[in-house]
């Protein structure tokens, strides 16, 4: 089987960095709640910062008189923000953590936040409209993926204990090495197991029956089966997993409710996926496998994004 090499490269899987962290609170529950995981069980050693955003757009024009001054609603929600962040982390116990908040956006906010920490990861929890909205309203995880230079997780019904099960999400793409680097470096982190995930859509089986006739089309679905086996065992090799140390599963069907079913039958805490990114409307509107995955999953989600740049393996 022919595969590019650039999909093919060897994972970075020996030195996945998690030296400092930043976490995004919204004051949601689900947001304090990643706080809490990623202090007590996914990073408690790193250097961790909490941040809080703060968007106060203009008023319009005709209302501007009846309203106080921007900076003066600026000063004042900041000075609250920082308070209630200070309670918080007193609360909730979080030790040693820097507390910042703000302006803009919460997606652009954290991205400077990563960049200014030079963060090895941002986090953020579960989106706090309901899930089924996230197709019209979004959600900062996924405006996250797009634009951070590191890689993405979003927290979600996280276990009371660090991953033991992790299911790493292998297309052929140039995030796969990177992904089974983070999922290898996570399972050493953790002494958890990985399933190296490949979904097999069915479309290329059906356009290979159509040239090769009837006769053919019995054994084609076990050969390519067979050859995608043998390219994720050598992705695994690549990435540094000795023989029998993950566990190899090729599925038919769509990616994202492969994915999703997988995730949820098989009992893992955490899922690593690739996200290749988008230009144009793509990059407005998703719609990507990773994106998919982000909305489906049960569990936490780390996202490597096409713009992130890991130090994994």
């Amino acid at each position: 089987m022919s595969v590019d090499e650039s999909s093919t490269r060897p994972a970075r899987a020996d030195t996945v960095r998690l030296e400092s962290v930043v976490v995004g609170v919204d004051f949601a529950a689900p947001s304090i709640a990643a706080v809490d995981w990623v202090r007590e069980h996914f990073a408690p050693e790193a250097e961790c910062l909490v941040m809080h955003a703060i968007d106060i757009p203009e008023p319009p024009r005709f209302l501007r008189g009846a309203f106080p001054g921007r900076q003066e609603v600026l000063r004042s929600a900041r000075e609250g923000a920082a308070a209630r962040l200070a309670r918080l982390g007193e609360a909730r116990k979080w030790g040693p953590v820097r507390l910042d908040v703000r302006e803009g956006r919460a997606e652009d906010a954290l991205s400077r936040a990563v960049e200014d920490a030079r963060a090895d990861m941002v986090v953020v929890g579960e989106h706090a409209h309901p899930r089924g909205m996230w197709s019209t309203l979004g959600s900062t995880a996924e405006a996250l993926v797009r634009t951070a230079t590191v890689p993405v997780l979003l927290v979600r019904s996280a276990r009371e204990r660090a991953p033991q099960r992790i299911l790493a999400a292998i297309d052929d793409s140039q995030r796969a090495g990177d992904v089974l680097g983070w999922a290898r470096g996570l399972a050493r982190r953790f002494e958890a197991h990985v399933t190296a995930s490949h979904v097999f859509q069915p479309i290329f089986l059906n356009a290979a029956r159509a040239v090769s006739g009837l006769e053919a089309s019995a054994t084609l679905e076990q050969e390519q089966l067979e050859q995608t086996e043998e390219w994720l065992d050598q992705l695994l090799r690549d990435a540094g997993f000795p023989e029998g140390e993950a566990t190899l599963q090729v599925m038919p069907g769509d990616p994202v409710s492969a994915l999703v079913a997988a995730q949820r039958g098989g009992d893992f805490d955490m899922v690593v996926i690739g996200s290749r990114g988008a230009g144009g409307v793509g990059r407005r509107l998703l719609g990507s496998v990773a994106s998919g995955v982000l909305r489906g999953a049960t569990c936490p989600v780390l996202v490597v994004s096409a713009a992130a740049e890991t130090d994994a393996g």
